[in-house]
């Protein structure tokens, strides 16, 4: 009988452990994991910083700011991957930069983490380039000189780049410096338009924009 009772007791710690264990590994937490391209250089963005953002019910109570969950550098592949702790999350979002390239954030759809407890998408990061014109009305006629010039494919979403409506100059005594920064690597076309002496010239140009580097375009009429 004694031999009987060790071997029940010994079956019944194994089948206490195969209980137990699963529990343990329930909670694996948030997986929110991407890459990086620069769809200019078709090229994936290495050392880009992918920061975390969350919002959530934390006792019972909503927390309206987002509040920095972690972050991760991409490595050569543009590739990152971060963990998250299980919780109530209301909103989750990422923040992506690096220097020379136009920063982006964006919301992540929580309906397919709650079902997967994962995420994983493909982003973009759009290398910048900074522009220079110089207009100059190198023959004068009177004061109804008129000049104008558009940007038809600029990268306009940002404070200091190039604006989306025309550049106008009016006058005799035009000789003006424009500095703004648009999307680089890139062919970038430009429409102008010139009246002087009654008659009014419109055409469009195409210069390539080199990524990191400043291009300088002349405009004079």
């Amino acid at each position: 009988m004694r031999g009987f009772a060790k071997i029940v007791a010994g079956n019944m710690l194994f089948v206490i452990l195969i209980v137990v264990v699963p529990g343990c590994k329930k909670d694996q937490g948030l997986l929110i994991s991407g890459s990086i391209l620069d769809p200019n250089q078709s090229v994936k963005v290495d050392g880009a910083l992918v920061e975390v953002w969350t919002q959530k019910i934390k006792s019972g109570i909503f927390e309206a700011n987002f509040k920095l969950a972690g972050e991760q550098v991409t490595d050569a592949d543009g590739k990152f991957e971060l963990k998250l702790e299980t919780g109530s999350y209301t909103g989750i979002k990422l923040v992506l930069s690096k220097n020379g390239y136009f920063g982006w954030e964006t919301l992540i759809n929580l309906d397919g983490i709650n079902s997967n407890k994962s995420h994983y998408a493909d982003y973009q990061l759009i290398p910048k380039a900074m522009l220079v014109f110089h207009v100059n009305n190198e023959e004068p006629f009177d004061s109804g000189d008129y000049f104008n010039f558009r940007l038809l494919n600029a990268y306009t979403s940002c404070e200091e780049c190039c604006k989306n409506s025309d550049y106008e100059f009016i006058g005799m005594n035009i000789n003006q410096t424009i500095e703004c920064v648009s999307a680089g690597h890139q062919d970038l076309i430009i429409q102008w338009s010139k009246r002087k002496k009654k008659e009014q010239v419109v055409k469009s140009e195409s210069v390539f924009i080199k990524a990191f580097d400043t291009t300088r375009i002349e405009l004079s009429y």
